[in-house]
């Protein structure tokens, strides 16, 4: 199976050379093609010193980055790798072997995040035995065809979303989205940047689209009464997992688990601000 690679990427020329090399080493790609956003350093000069296809998003966001990697592709296969990870080598093996069923849609590893910080990587690391289903565009092959079929990633997505809102167009469709656990790509991240990106994507679109949808079946006060008792009995399962994993995620679960319900608390009050200044104009 021909097979291309889209890197989308903005700001991180020192870390695109590095993962371009790792590509151009590990997979056996037809094309490489670099999509980019306007950057303050040189990340447009590195992407042109590994291939010709370089492509500005006009700085539409992430969403229409990934669209436009999918449309300039020409191959059966198009992966979504991004420019901060570290590849395993046995990575691209393992996710097309998954391509012989003809149904599969995607086929995504593990990204173990926090790689070098033990909080984070061994929260990664439970995520990876024990986690029901995993999506991302980080480290993820995609059948083009099947994309392309429920109309690919949705551009006006410029936050984060632009995943969630696929995979389950994917889903919904009847295609097969596939979590290859041991098939690993590794993020090195402190504590702080971490929980910075998690409240970005917690925060995306079609997640807080999800919770107003969820709003019209159950009440606002029931949904909050909900997420405090999740983060209260993240507190019980931080303690009980790290006898059985590792010690650090005693602190570390629960402070995940904390973040993401402050995040879609928070997302939500914006949201609900956003719509009354809407109705307020429209009412003048």
């Amino acid at each position: 199976m021909d097979l291309d690679v889209v890197v989308c990427v903005k700001n991180e020329a020192e870390e695109l050379n590095k993962v371009l090399r790792q590509i151009t080493a590990l997979i056996p790609f037809k094309n490489l093609i670099v999509v980019y956003g306007t950057s303050s350093d040189n990340t447009e000069a590195v992407a042109k010193k590994y291939t010709d296809q370089v492509f500005w998003d006009e700085d539409k966001g992430l969403g229409a980055a990934r669209n436009l990697g999918v449309v300039k592709a020409s191959s059966e296969i198009v992966t979504m790798i991004d420019s901060d990870v570290i590849l395993d080598k046995s990575w691209y093996g393992q996710l097309i072997e998954q391509f012989k069923d003809p149904n599969c849609a995607a086929a995504i590893g593990t990204c173990i995040y926090g790689y070098g910080c033990k909080p984070i990587e061994s929260y990664w690391e439970y995520i990876r035995h024990t986690g029901k289903d995993n999506l991302g565009c980080h480290n993820t092959m995609f059948r083009r065809r099947h994309v392309l079929n429920v109309g690919n990633f949705n551009p006006t997505i410029k936050g984060a979303g632009e995943d969630y809102d696929l995979y389950w167009r994917l889903k919904r469709a009847g295609y097969n989205w596939v979590w290859v656990r041991n098939a690993s790509v590794y993020h090195p991240v402190g504590i702080a940047e971490y929980f910075r990106h998690l409240l970005w994507w917690t925060r995306g679109k079609p997640y807080m689209d999800e919770i107003v949808a969820q709003l019209k079946a159950i009440s606002l006060f029931r949904w909050y009464c909900r997420e405090s008792l999740l983060v209260a009995k993240s507190f019980w399962v931080g303690l009980k997992i790290s006898f059985k994993e590792n010690p650090t995620l005693m602190f570390s679960y629960p402070a995940v688990m904390a973040a993401m319900a402050y995040a879609r608390m928070s997302g939500l009050k914006k949201l609900s601000l956003e719509n009354n200044k809407s109705t307020r104009a429209l009412s003048f």
